[in-house]
C-alpha cells in the first residue's frame, strides 16, 4: 500500500510539473500544445504553396480502416530538402543505432531492427548546432508547422474515439535512416502498461530519392490486418497491405491497432516517424495500478517519461 501511495504521488507531482510548461487545455475538442502558430505557406522557398493537410476523406478512411496512405503529400523539392537535412544531421553525429522495446526493456537487437534514429523537435540545441536555426524543420511554415497542422486535423477524430484530447506537447518525432540491408520486424507502436500507451496515431513520411523502385530498392512498409499483435494469430491466414516508401508519401494509422514492419531494404531508406499522443487520463492510472507491483513500477516510469517528453528528451523511451 505504501508503495502504491508513493508511486501515485510521483505521478501526480510529475504531471503537475509538466503542466506548468503547457498551455491549459481549453473547452471543446482542441489540441493542447506548447507551440501554436498558423501559417499558410510551406516554406520560404515556396511562398505560393499552401501547407499540405488532411481532407475529410483521409480522416474518414483512418477512422474506418485504421490506416490511410496519402501519396504525394509533400512535393519533391521539400522531400529532397528534408533528406538533405537527415544527411547533415547524420554526418554531424546526431544519429544513433535504433533500439527496440519499451521503458526498462529498451535494448539493441539487430535480429529485429537495423536502423539509425535521430530524435527531432522544436528548440533542440544539439540539432541547431549542426544545421542552424533556419533548417527546413525550424523555419516558419516548415516541417514542424506542417506536423502541427496534422495534429490539429486529427483532434476531432481523437475526441470522437476516446475521452482524451491529443496533447501536441507530447508528440514524438524522429528521423529514421535504414542502410542497405536494414529492416524492422513486425511490432506494435502502443504497448499496454508502458509509456507508449499514450500513442494514439502513428505517422510515417517517406523521404526517399526520386525513382525509388519497389522491385529493386524494396523496403516496403507492411501493414498487418490479421487482428494479431506482434505475430500472426494461430490458425489465421496472413493478411497484409504493402506500401511502397515513395518520397512524399504519408501514412497514418492507429498506434494500438496496426502491427507493421519494414521489409528488408536494398538501398538507403529515409523517413520521418512520429506519434501523436493523447493526454493522460484517470483510466491510465487505474489500469497500471491493477497490474500489481510491476504495474506500479511502470506507472512511475510513465510519470518520469511524461516529464522527459515535456522537456524534449524523448530518447529515454524506447521506440
Amino acid at each position: 500500500m505504501k508503495k502504491y501511495i508513493a508511486v501515485t504521488y510521483l505521478f501526480v507531482r510529475t504531471c503537475r510539473l509538466a503542466s506548468a510548461f503547457m498551455t491549459p487545455i481549453t473547452s471543446g475538442c482542441q489540441v493542447s500544445r506548447i507551440h501554436s502558430r498558423t501559417h499558410h505557406q510551406l516554406s520560404v522557398a515556396s511562398q505560393s504553396r499552401l501547407l499540405p493537410g488532411l481532407t475529410q476523406e483521409h480522416i474518414d478512411t483512418l477512422s474506418n480502416k485504421g490506416y490511410v496512405v496519402i501519396p504525394n503529400f509533400l512535393p519533391r523539392d521539400i522531400v529532397d530538402e528534408l533528406r538533405d537535412d537527415i544527411l547533415r544531421l547524420r554526418s554531424g553525429g546526431a544519429f544513433r543505432e535504433a533500439k527496440i522495446g519499451q521503458d526498462s526493456t529498451n535494448n539493441l537487437n539487430k535480429s529485429i531492427r537495423i536502423a539509425e534514429t535521430c530524435f527531432i523537435g522544436r528548440n533542440r540545441p544539439e540539432l541547431t548546432r549542426i544545421t542552424g536555426s533556419d533548417s527546413i524543420r525550424d523555419r516558419e511554415s516548415g516541417l514542424y508547422d506542417v506536423l502541427d497542422g496534422l495534429c490539429d486535423s486529427l483532434a476531432g477524430l481523437c475526441c470522437k474515439e476516446s475521452e482524451a484530447r491529443l496533447d501536441n506537447s507530447l508528440t514524438e518525432l524522429l528521423y529514421v535512416y535504414y542502410p542497405s540491408g536494414g529492416f524492422y520486424r513486425r511490432h506494435r507502436d502502443a504497448i499496454p502498461n508502458s509509456a507508449s500507451v499514450l500513442r494514439k496515431y502513428s505517422l510515417l513520411l517517406y523521404l526517399n530519392k526520386e525513382g525509388w523502385s519497389p522491385q529493386t530498392d524494396a523496403g516496403q512498409l507492411r501493414i498487418h490486418l490479421d487482428g494479431g499483435g506482434d505475430a500472426v494469430p494461430d490458425g489465421v491466414k496472413p493478411n497484409f497491405v504493402d506500401v511502397d516508401p515513395l518520397g512524399g508519401t504519408l501514412v497514418l494509422f492507429k498506434s494500438e491497432l496496426i502491427p507493421h514492419e519494414v521489409l528488408d531494404t536494398n538501398s538507403e531508406r529515409f523517413a520521418l516517424v512520429g506519434w501523436y499522443n493523447r493526454a493522460v487520463t484517470a483510466a491510465d492510472i487505474g489500469s497500471l495500478g491493477e497490474a500489481g507491483s510491476s504495474g506500479m513500477i511502470r506507472m512511475g516510469m510513465l510519470a518520469v517519461a511524461l516529464l522527459m517528453v515535456t522537456f524534449g528528451v524523448t530518447s529515454i523511451i524506447g521506440h
